[in-house]
């Protein structure tokens, strides 16, 4: 709370008689269980847990209790847009081998100001095998991908590369995505259909400290380990790539404040 009420509603609209929409509140003491409890929606199913557990244990346990072909990890301050689970199972559904299907987002403040209207997948529109789109990707220095609310994953590539790993926490749902890519191919729209809050408050950004350092150490660990394959140039250009996207991460993180008050 307060954001979980905007999430919730922005999914039940969307949701036919055969969706679920399975929520874990994660020891939460802010009203969260209160709320919860009343929905009445039959299509709502909701886990309550005593004892708080980190990101990835929390998206890990909820994904385990999926019974959907396809499943969307939706952090409880972020929304889908009006349309948007439509056009992305619409996708699925064209493209029967698709692991993973991720739309563009759009970035708004604690305040719910539009920070950025159209955000991710710089050149990753459009369908490629899943090795192909994994190193598209990790060659932009970031994620591109975006963040779980912008991605959908079919439910048995995704239950085949549980649990989400936090050896890397920024990059938690980014190596999710690529362990998914092994089973399928990537499907990108040119689509707005979600939200990402960016806030001082938020996981992501409470983590930040660390991310160019975790990126850096994760990239080591797929070459290491025959997962990614870069030329000696590719290699040099992305260490340029990764400094620079991520010391532009780091401003606009400190200047969202500023921004709003602008605004005002």
């Amino acid at each position: 709370m307060p954001y979980l009420r905007d999430t919730v509603e922005s999914v039940l609209p969307q949701l036919t008689p055969d969706m679920e929409l399975i929520v874990r509140n994660n020891g939460s003491t802010d009203g969260t269980a209160a709320y919860l409890e009343s929905l009445s929606d039959s299509r709502i199913r909701v886990i309550h847990c005593t004892e708080t557990v980190s990101a990835g244990e929390n998206w890990s346990a909820v994904c385990r209790l999926a019974t959907g072909s396809f499943t969307k990890v939706l952090c409880a301050d972020d929304t889908v847009l009006p349309g948007g689970l439509d056009r992305q199972l619409k996708a699925a559904f064209e493209h029967p081998d698709a692991a993973l299907v991720a739309s563009r987002r759009r970035v708004i403040d604690e305040t719910g100001r539009v920070i950025i209207r159209r955000h991710g997948l710089p050149g990753l529109t459009g369908t490629r095998n899943g090795a192909a789109a994994t190193k598209d990707a990790i060659m932009k220095g970031n994620n591109p991908f975006g963040e779980p609310s912008s991605t959908l994953f079919r439910t048995d590539a995704l239950l085949l590369e549980l649990p989400f790993t936090e050896e890397f926490p920024y990059l938690t749902d980014l190596d999710m995505y690529v362990k998914v890519l092994r089973h399928g191919s990537f499907v990108g729209l040119d689509t707005v259909d979600a939200t990402f809050r960016l806030s001082s408050t938020s996981w992501s950004s409470s983590i930040g400290a660390s991310q160019l350092g975790q990126f850096r150490a994760w990239v080591a660990k797929l070459l290491e380990h025959g997962e990614l394959s870069l030329t000696r140039q590719e290699r040099a250009l992305l260490r340029v790539r990764v400094t620079a996207m991520f010391a532009a991460r780091r401003v606009a993180t400190l200047l969202t404040p500023a921004l709003a008050v602008l605004r005002r």
